[in-house]
């Protein structure tokens, strides 16, 4: 009988120490800083058979390769230096079907006004997207076509409304980098590509094998320009 007090008044005494353990652990959490959770995904807009002008244009995949991710806030840079999970490379095809998640990490509560990524060529030697930082694949009028360059830029992008801002305030965001294709061919006519060493394959490239350098560099202008940022 005393021995069942024993352990009762043992089991009482641990509960009231773990409750002062949590309170202790409370207030000492309230001196770090409030955190939320930020995922970033990237997609493409692309109506699949879109007749524009004469050219009949139907895309296979788009592969873009970014090199690294970055977020700045209102007053300074939360960057791949602080966080890993926002280190690359980022290779992915945007015309999968679905959102492609990129990065889902823990971030400090703040305003953060615009994120920037960087195109870099890939490194990956068992890629397609070796040696090139974006690839389009599909058909103009039915004859095979590849687009593909090896720019390395950093791009900045935020919301349309130019009033809006990414807000973490201990919660979850979810936002998607999004590229336009659509508008991409709309500002630019690939009915005026050519063959020009006749292999069969329409080649739209800085290297100028088909004699469509000046489509390649329209291009990747155009892509650069019809990227956004939405809410997912």
């Amino acid at each position: 009988m005393n021995v069942f007090k024993k352990m009762k008044f043992g089991i009482v005494a641990l509960s009231l120490a773990t409750v002062f353990t949590a309170c202790s652990s409370d207030d000492d959490s309230t001196n770090a800083p409030n955190q939320g959770n930020l995922k970033i995904a990237a997609k493409a807009s692309y109506i699949p058979v879109a007749t524009r002008g004469t050219d009949n244009v139907i895309l296979g995949e788009f592969l873009v390769n970014f090199k690294e991710i970055e977020l700045e806030l209102q007053d300074g840079f939360y960057d791949s230096d602080d966080d890993i999970e926002l280190k690359g490379p980022f290779e992915i095809d945007l015309l999968s079907g679905n959102s492609i998640q990129l990065v889902d990490i823990e971030i400090p509560n703040g305003v953060y006004e615009e994120i920037e990524f960087e195109f870099d060529k890939s490194e990956n030697q068992n890629s397609d997207l070796f040696g090139k930082s974006m690839l389009l694949t599909g058909e103009i009028n039915g004859q095979s076509f590849v687009f593909w360059h090896d720019f390395e830029d950093e791009i900045e992008i935020d919301y349309e409304d130019s009033d809006q801002n990414l807000i973490i305030n201990n919660d979850t965001k979810e936002v998607v980098i999004n590229f336009d294709i659509n508008a991409v061919l709309s500002m630019v006519d690939l009915s005026t590509a050519t063959d020009g060493d006749g292999d069969g394959v329409i080649t739209i490239s800085p290297e100028d094998m088909d004699g469509n350098n000046d489509l390649a560099e329209a291009l990747k202008e155009a892509f650069k320009v019809q990227i956004d940022l939405l809410d997912d």
